[in-house]
């Protein structure tokens, strides 16, 4: 897969070239077009409601266009669509959705990537060889790649990796050599790794409900069978079931410890859990 590279707009930035063209003149509007990695300049055409991208393109802007759902919007091959779809096949729901940092993917209403999450293995600085279980939109595996020697991020949704390639902050996924993409099941691909391979794990899985054996003790068991003496695991804990007062979490990490793995810290609150082999 390689990255669309194509304009990318948030719902507030849709509203903002509607504002425009409700001027009674034309205009020039800056704009992001990469959900604010950077800034353009557009051509608002108010007697065509049409804007003139810098690419020289010229597209037309819905005319009925009312749509308050916070997503983001891409626009190819001279349409403005939502990055949204439904997979029959898996009755998944994916959906692009903006924030003021990096936007973040929803899986039927799942929101992946979070924040805080992110944040603390950033300050992990990790080297060496990492595994990341759950590529998503790359994120955990771009951050790793800042300082690891290679990263090998897994994925078994294609669907998610399409979603990435819209995204303007997942390229790196795609042209880092740093990183190495493999389209699989984590839980299956593990076990092709040799023993006490890699120096740090990363495992973002989702849900449980749709997540096949992530959570499993059998996977934990392969999680500390691949990592080397004294590396360590940082796994994301889903707060499945908290509304009936279950701590899913606590479950999982006892799961990670009666495969040998020894709890090093537990972030409730960020709803991670580090732990070393």
């Amino acid at each position: 897969m390689k990255p669309k590279n194509v304009p990318i707009l948030s719902n507030k930035g849709l509203f903002e070239i509607q504002n425009a063209l409700r001027i009674k003149k034309d205009s020039i509007l800056n704009i992001s077009l990469d959900l604010n990695l950077s800034i353009s300049s557009i051509q608002i055409l108010h007697s065509s409601n049409q804007f003139i991208l810098p690419s020289g393109e010229i597209i037309d802007f819905p005319k009925k266009y009312k749509d308050k759902t916070k997503i983001c919007y891409a626009i190819e091959n001279n349409q403005i669509f939502p990055l949204k779809f439904f997979n029959d096949r898996m009755k998944f729901f994916y959906k692009l959705v903006p924030t003021s940092n990096r936007p973040i993917l929803t899986v039927s209403a799942t929101p992946f990537h979070k924040k805080p999450f992110l944040d603390f293995i950033e300050t992990m600085s990790l080297k060496g060889k990492v595994l990341d279980g759950g590529t998503g939109l790359g994120y955990s595996a771009i951050i790793a790649s800042k300082t690891a020697d290679k990263v090998i991020t897994v994925e078994w949704d294609s669907n998610i990796l399409l979603m990435g390639t819209y995204n303007p902050y997942s390229a790196e996924l795609f042209n880092n050599d740093i990183i190495e993409l493999i389209e699989d099941d984590i839980t299956e691909y593990i076990s092709s790794c040799e023993n006490k391979i890699f120096d740090f794990i990363i495992q973002d899985g989702g849900m449980p409900k749709s997540s096949g054996t992530f959570f499993s003790y059998s996977h934990a068991t392969e999680l500390f069978r691949v990592l080397k003496p004294k590396g360590r695991l940082f796994f994301y804990l889903p707060q499945h079931g908290k509304t009936k007062g279950r701590d899913f979490g606590a479950e999982q990490i006892e799961r990670l410890k009666n495969s040998g793995f020894r709890l090093l810290e537990r972030d409730i609150d960020g709803s991670f859990a580090v732990l070393m082999k």
